[in-house]
């Protein structure tokens, strides 16, 4: 049986909060995961969230557990505005796991509580800045793997994070390779 129209055959195994914040401009929260050995995303920017719990009694339920676990804030089902289709996140670090993203909206940028043994910081990517594809690179993320990211800082944003942020920031990434 299939997921919602995903071509994953699997339960969802985690959940990502992806929140989007209309002020001072339209943006969305990605955070830094902290450096670790056993963190195959270690030192990635990504959406909030994580692995399902004994204790979820639904994958929502992991998503909103997860980004207050993570980053102090608390949603609420009004904020709640699409579930998108699971998808096979971790492939590109050998760690495939399939994950449920959420979209959530708020008006305001919240205060945030970083869960400092997982999160190293936090970032409010600007939608009109992420839109303009003279912000995009192509460059190796990996050994021998090349592929198109959103520098930030020392880093970049890239695989499935990127991916998903193309997807519900309406930015064909294709347009990339013909700057």
């Amino acid at each position: 049986m299939k997921l919602n129209n995903s071509p994953y055959l699997a339960e969802p195994e985690a959940a990502v909060g992806i929140i989007k914040c209309l002020l001072p401009e339209e943006s969305v929260l990605l955070i830094r995961r902290t450096q670790s050995d056993r963190d195959p995303w270690s030192g990635h920017y990504a959406f909030p969230g994580g692995r399902i719990e004994p204790q979820d009694t639904t994958i929502y339920h992991t998503c909103v557990r997860e980004v207050s676990e993570e980053t102090g804030i608390d949603l609420v089902p009004q904020d709640l505005k699409t579930t998108l289709d699971a998808e096979l996140a971790g492939r590109n670090v050998k760690a495939p796991l399939v994950v449920q993203p959420f979209i959530f909206q708020i008006n305001e940028r919240p205060e945030l509580t970083l869960e400092t043994k997982e999160i190293d910081s936090y970032f409010w990517l600007s939608a009109k800045l992420f839109r303009d594809k003279r912000n995009h690179e192509i460059t190796e993320v990996l050994p021998n793997m090349i592929r198109p990211v959103f520098p930030i800082t020392d880093y970049y944003v890239w695989g499935f994070t990127y991916g998903l942020l193309c997807s519900i920031l309406d930015f064909d990434e294709k347009t990339i390779a013909n700057r």
